[in-house]
């Protein structure tokens, strides 16, 4: 199968130090008979791991060089007996990885390269024929590695289950770059454009799926014993060996969501300075929401005595020009006219709004408006935690007593006109668990007051 030792070694070291384009057509067979040649030469068990996994990365070490260890795999997979050299060459990386820095780079390099080709379909899919099933070139290539480490020893499965984490770890990272890469696209694409094919199936799920299918045994009578049976058992291990490392995975990334989002929302939240800033801006808005909603009663109390003045004056002035102009009172008719006429002008001058103006309450709605414009921005930005502090202060603040029954209506209508809404960083069922806190923490205050008040009232 192979050529010489001696040919062999000349032409590897000769090709070693060309360049990644000028590699031999045959170069993976170079390395896989350079491998069976370490491995054999070595007398001592122990040492037969780091010298390999010294060869391997040594010639094979470049990332472009990746593609060319798998190559090496299946010329080492395609004889049954040099099977177990495969095995010993991906057993000989991961247990010397402590022993070599770029070990794990290396694997990882590798494992890349296998995922890459397995979602682009570089390979023509493996038909198993016995059972009628195909899956992907590199799910047998790698299923078969798998296999062969426990054929060479079961004391492998750590080795096995390593790479088969590593193998699960790298190909929901690469999908999951790719999907944020999809996400962050913000290209127009004109005409249709036909997708490139993919696989339908994860590298990993086809792993075990190819090595659940090598299990399965059919036997032709009761007493006949399944051969492949540490197959089954295989499967069986890197099964739950999948779901712990999914979860594991899946734990993570609902923690790397958590932290990002709250860092998110760290640097959205409101700061100190804002909040102090607030508590002057909301005690004038609340005074002024105060007087505005006052205005509505003082105004319509001036204009019922204005409307009432305006009327009685008109009055006055028909009823002294029917009496005039009857003769009653003795007043000449034209007086009457004269004297009814300057109850009109009385009534449309003196006792118009321009002239009672000052009696007239003063519309604040401008100046709220402008307050509560510089407060939406900071109660925006504010967390449940901050707002719940904030309202608490407020609410014990003596200064705002006086109005503290109107303060619950105060921050719904301060809520109702803040613009963005949608912005906000509380949600509507925090801010409702927030207001059955503020209406709670006012009555509780106007109690407290009152008791206080009743306590030290001056005596008669």
């Amino acid at each position: 199968m192979f050529s010489s030792e001696a040919a062999m070694t000349d032409a590897y070291h000769s090709a070693e130090q060309k360049t990644e384009r000028e590699l031999p057509a045959d170069f993976a067979a170079r390395v896989a008979t350079k491998l069976i040649v370490t491995a054999e030469r070595e007398r001592d068990p122990e040492h037969v791991s780091g010298k390999l996994a010294e060869m391997m990365l040594r010639n094979l070490g470049q990332p472009s060089r990746a593609i060319h260890f798998l190559e090496t795999t299946r010329i080492l997979l395609d004889d049954r007996e040099s099977r177990r050299y495969a095995a010993m060459a991906w057993a000989a990386i991961v247990i010397e990885r402590e022993h070599f820095p770029n070990a794990d780079k290396f694997i990882v390099q590798v494992l890349d390269a296998a995922i890459d080709e397995h979602m682009n379909l570089a390979k023509p899919l493996y038909e198993m024929e016995m059972q009628r099933k195909r899956f992907s070139y590199y799910a047998w290539l790698l299923g078969e590695v798998f296999i062969s480490m426990m054929e060479v020893s079961s004391d492998l499965y750590e080795t096995l289950g390593y790479l088969y984490s590593q193998t699960i770890r790298r190909e929901m990272l690469l999908e999951q770059q790719i999907a944020e890469e999809k996400s962050n696209k913000r290209r127009i694409i004109i005409g249709s454009t036909k997708e490139k094919e993919t696989a339908s199936k994860k590298l990993f799920d086809d792993i075990l799926d190819y090595v659940h299918t090598r299990g399965a045994f059919k036997s032709d009578s009761l007493n006949q014993k399944n051969p492949n049976e540490f197959i089954s058992i295989l499967a069986d291990r890197m099964r739950g060996t999948r779901r712990y490392v999914i979860q594991d995975i899946l734990n993570r990334q609902a923690l790397d969501r958590k932290k990002q989002a709250e860092k998110e929302l760290s640097e959205r939240q409101a700061g100190a300075e804002e909040i102090i800033r607030a508590r002057d801006p909301f005690k004038k808005a609340l005074n002024l929401f105060w007087t505005e909603k006052r205005y509505n009663f003082k105004y319509l109390s001036v204009e019922k005595v204005r409307i009432t003045l305006q009327v009685e004056s008109v009055v006055i002035g028909i009823l002294i020009f029917l009496t005039s102009y009857l003769g009653i009172q003795g007043l000449h008719w034209l007086e009457g006219i004269v004297v009814g006429l300057g109850m009109y002008g009385f009534a449309r001058f003196a006792i118009s709004k321009k002239a009672l103006w000052r009696f007239y309450p003063d519309d604040v709605s401008k100046e709220l408006e402008t307050v509560v414009g510089l407060l939406t921005p900071t109660f925006r930005k504010m967390s449940q935690e901050q707002l719940s502090n904030f309202l608490t202060r407020q609410v014990k603040d003596m200064d705002n007593l006086k109005l503290l029954p109107l303060m619950p209506e105060f921050i719904k209508y301060l809520f109702a006109v803040m613009p963005d809404r949608k912005n906000m960083i509380v949600t509507y069922e925090e801010l409702q668990e927030l207001m059955t806190d503020l209406e709670m923490n006012v009555a509780r205050q106007l109690r407290d007051s009152g008791m206080f008040s009743r306590h030290h009232a001056p005596q008669g």
